[in-house]
């Protein structure tokens, strides 16, 4: 029997555990905060942050820190980073006589850990089969986040300057707390939509600042008349409009996408929040596993570049990283 198997999520074989479930199921291991929206769970496995901005911090929940081994059952289990963003994590899974990685979505260049809030790049543990969700199929060359980074704040600080609002569209509120995080360590002014916002409330239940760094959860305000870096998500543009009305502003996409261009705005910033194809692959290949089940939607490309150990879990594109994919 294959130790990993697709049905609305992913579920690992012989195991009551299933990984980003997209219908209710008894255990549950989320991923990043936006993998598994209001499935109902029973028991949700997370890190701690990754819980709290689900909102599910109490009912019999297991919010367990990086690296550190715990049991459930039988299983042997650890959460390590998979570098998706804030609070996003990977789960390792020893059987016994086999193991198995569940990474969902990884990046390996994440935010300098000054700008960061809860994330770490993509850590490796050596297993039989690993289970990831490929992002990209064909090569994309991402600038070092270091660079886009600087160059969305230098481009905000622009716009404020000029006594506009900065208008940042991202492709989901996990990235919006990201980008928040890092221009808000570097001093910007922060306005959000509902949805960017209520997830830093909620990380700051979590995620107070740590020794010596500026970095913490960042505090956004709803727009308003002064103008600030309002991030936003790219999937609602038109609430965008609406809350900033007839006042001065600029827009750019934040996102991988703008790699190929930045549409219906003026500035685009390839802020890649999963890895590009090379970026996966090697990850890949350092886990060792002799069994590789691919979802996402540049699995295809992925699993042909793998050869023969490797096989798609799912339709393609149904487990998809962006929000804005199916439009």
């Amino acid at each position: 029997m294959a130790p990993v198997r697709w049905r609305d999520g992913v579920h690992l074989t012989g195991t009551p555990i299933w990984c980003d479930a997209r219908r209710r199921r008894d255990v549950c291991f989320v991923s990043s905060a936006e993998r598994v929206g209001r499935a109902g769970h029973g028991q949700l496995i997370g890190s701690p942050l990754t819980l709290a901005l689900l909102g599910a911090r109490e009912g019999g929940h297991l919010g367990v820190p990086l690296r550190r081994r715990f049991t459930l059952g039988t299983l042997r289990l650890e959460l390590i980073a998979s570098g998706r963003g804030p609070g996003a994590a990977a789960l390792h899974v020893d059987a016994g006589g086999r193991s198995v990685l569940y990474a969902g979505p990884v990046r390996t260049d994440v935010p300098p850990p000054q700008l960061a809030l809860e994330v770490e790049p993509a850590g490796v543990r050596t297993c039989d089969a690993v289970a990831v969700a490929a992002a990209y199929g064909e090569e994309r060359r991402f600038p070092p986040l270091a660079d886009a980074i600087a160059q969305t704040a230098a481009w905000a600080r622009a716009q404020l300057d000029a006594g506009r609002h900065a208008v940042l569209f991202v492709d989901a509120a996990l990235d919006g707390l990201e980008v928040a995080a890092s221009l808000g360590a570097l001093g910007l002014p922060l306005a959000g939509d509902r949805a960017t916002r209520d997830l830093a409330r909620l990380a700051a239940q979590v995620a107070p600042a740590p020794a010596g760094r500026a970095a913490r959860a960042p505090r956004l305000a709803a727009p308003g008349k002064e103008p600030r870096a309002t991030i936003w998500r790219d999937a609602d543009r038109a609430g965008a409009a609406r809350a900033l009305g007839d006042r001065p502003r600029a827009a750019a996409l934040v996102s991988g996408r703008a790699l190929d261009g930045a549409r219906d705005a003026d500035a685009g910033f390839a802020w890649a929040s999963a890895a590009g194809r090379a970026g996966l692959l090697a990850w890949i290949e350092s886990t060792a596993a002799r069994e590789v089940f691919v979802t996402g939607p540049g699995a295809e490309a992925i699993a042909a570049a793998l050869g023969a150990r490797a096989r798609l879990v799912g339709p393609p594109h149904q487990m998809t990283l962006f929000e804005v994919a199916a439009r």
